[in-house]
């Protein structure tokens, strides 16, 4: 195949002749140079796209990292508070329990049942470790144990009030003593048979009476119930008081009466004030304890240490 051009102008004219092998060698350089133009600009976007690809995957680490980081300095700085929460409250259960080895040492109650000198879980975190590296575990052990040692704690102390509290009313309860507040008195008339100051004939005193000066306090001598507060035939203005059991105690021949009938005493409260009302000599108080409605010697329970 051969193909000619001619084309001419006004002073010369022009030929060539294209023949098959130029038309293929022509058609093969153009799509030779078609393909490579190709090649190098899909080259030139694709190392530009492949650099945007690292500029961006280099711009997610930083921007990961940096949120790693402020996770990182809110958590130990979190850990640190946490730390000094622990370390106050652990203060704290120092105090705990020397207050609760006074408590028991002074109310002579059982040491071993009331153990405050078991040793307190002690540790501790070394901040500048674990900035680095996130190790929480030991905090929380601390913490766990701590936990358990409050509730130790918390049972013993409130065994330890009940103890006190029932050990407190024993002793209200608890008759003893004389039921005159202050020196000044003495014993004028023992519990028993005894000559009656009035009548002269052998009687049976079904009390003691104990003198004193007028004014002095009559207190109670142990914790109760005021029954009868008011004047009673013999007994001028008397107390009487009920401690349960069975135990009544009566205060007569008082000048005044300091309680009223429902009132709830406790012991060594002042209950009325010495006189000599009723049948009576002069200031002294006739003090009586019965049982189960009947008088017994009241010397044993004057003479007894409280308890």
């Amino acid at each position: 195949m051969s193909i000619t051009v001619i084309y001419s102008r006004e002073e010369t004219e022009h030929s060539f002749s294209l023949t098959k092998n130029k038309f293929l060698f022509m058609s093969l350089l153009f799509a030779t140079l078609l393909i490579a133009c190709a090649w190098f600009i899909q080259a030139h976007y694709q190392s530009q796209l492949n650099q945007f690809k690292i500029t961006s995957l280099h711009d997610r680490d930083i921007s990961k990292d940096q949120y790693l980081q402020l996770i990182k300095a809110q958590s130990v700085e979190k850990l640190i508070v946490l730390a000094n929460k622990v370390g106050n409250l652990q203060a704290q259960m120092n105090r705990l329990n020397a207050l609760g080895e006074r408590v028991v040492e002074k109310s002579n109650l059982p040491k071993k049942e009331f153990d405050f000198d078991s040793a307190l879980p002690i540790g501790g975190i070394d901040m500048q470790e674990s900035s680095t590296d996130f190790q929480f575990s030991g905090l929380l052990n601390h913490i766990e144990n701590l936990d358990e040692h409050l509730k130790k704690r918390q049972k013993q102390l409130i065994q330890l009030e009940i103890a006190l509290n029932n050990r407190h009313l024993v002793d209200q309860l608890y008759i003893s003593g004389r039921p005159i507040k202050g020196k000044g008195s003495w014993l004028s008339s023992p519990f028993g048979t005894r000559k009656d100051p009035f009548s002269g004939r052998l009687t049976r005193h079904k009390g003691v009476d104990i003198a004193g000066f007028t004014g002095m306090p009559i207190i109670s001598t142990a914790a109760g119930l005021v029954t009868e507060s008011g004047k009673r035939g013999g007994y001028g203005l008397m107390v009487e008081i009920q401690h349960g059991n069975g135990l009544v105690t009566r205060y007569a021949h008082a000048k005044s009466l300091n309680v009223s009938v429902g009132d709830i005493v406790t012991k060594g409260q002042k209950v009325a004030v010495m006189g000599s009302t009723g049948r009576s000599t002069g200031p002294h108080v006739h003090y009586e304890v019965l049982k189960n409605g009947k008088q017994i010697n009241p010397n044993y329970y004057i003479q007894r240490k409280a308890g």
